[in-house]
């Protein structure tokens, strides 16, 4: 034999001894604590789609037990947590996914984002929120926290930051929104809070033609309701008192006696009367 094809076949049974010794590293049995967690997991998860969340709570309780430093069904646990009002029971859990949680998908930071904006938490909401985007920047769901988070907090400093701060975090919470529909186009969540955004930077065309996007997104006379009263007030914000009218009155048609469309007929007779003084 060669000495070339002496090297060349000793290379081959290196590779081969090596790799079997990889393989049998990676392909390891599962143990029965593992097999178990695992049923688990999935029976509880079945449990949170059917809506079953004490149910739910009580497989993902088990599965922890078996498998103490999973961060990701730690996480299950704590959405069922959560769901049941148990939060500070929550949150615990959470916080022990964070031990475990060596490589973040952001999917640990955008769970804390929403519950600390459910508390009104502004200040930490943004913070994991702004984690969550820098973990995973192709994460819609991370963009739109933050940008909500960053809303809520100026919201919460009118009066004592100056308009072009506000501005300024309008502007940035308006990006943050737009980055999200650009990974989620027709996002029928992120949609509604855009445009209640762009009428609060007094920008009712804007936030006309979102509401007309996500009402295109369903059948005819299916959209929901908080479409029709969004345009309402856009078309009354622009004056355009007859479209305002049309939107209002196929909501009653469709909730009549709700207050709260009686209350935005009678504030649209009202401009009306105002504007035709003038």
């Amino acid at each position: 034999m060669s000495v070339f094809l002496y090297r060349l076949s000793l290379i081959l049974v290196l590779t081969a001894f090596f790799s079997g010794c990889s393989l049998r590293k990676s392909f390891q049995p599962m143990t029965s604590n593992q097999i178990t967690s695992g049923e688990q997991n999935r029976a509880g998860s079945a449990a949170m789609e059917r809506g079953d969340w004490e149910l739910a709570e009580k497989k993902f309780e088990e599965a922890v037990k078996l498998s103490k430093k999973d961060a990701e069904l730690r996480r299950h646990y704590a959405e069922a947590l959560w769901v049941q009002g148990k939060h500070r029971e929550s949150f615990e859990q959470l916080s022990e996914a964070a031990k475990w949680n060596a490589k973040s998908d952001g999917s640990l930071e955008i769970s804390f984002a929403e519950k600390y904006l459910l508390m009104d938490d502004l200040q930490a909401a943004y913070q994991y929120a702004d984690r969550a985007v820098r973990y995973n920047p192709k994460e819609f769901k991370a963009w739109a926290l933050r940008g909500k988070a960053t809303w809520y907090l100026a919201e919460q400093q009118v009066g004592s930051i100056s308009v072009g701060e506000l501005t300024k975090a309008f502007d940035q919470a308006r990006n943050d929104y737009y980055r999200a529909l650009s990974l989620s186009p027709n996002n029928r969540d992120v949609l509604p809070e855009l445009a209640a955004l762009q009428m609060r930077r007094n920008e009712p065309e804007y936030a006309l033609a979102t509401w007309q996007n996500l009402q295109d997104l369903y059948q005819p006379g299916s959209e929901p309701m908080i479409v029709l009263q969004g345009k309402a007030d856009a078309y009354l914000a622009m004056n355009r008192f007859a479209d305002a009218a049309d939107c209002l009155l196929a909501a009653e048609r469709r909730t009549p006696n709700d207050p709260n469309i009686v209350r935005k007929l009678q504030n649209l007779e009202a401009a009306k009367e105002s504007n035709t003084k003038r």
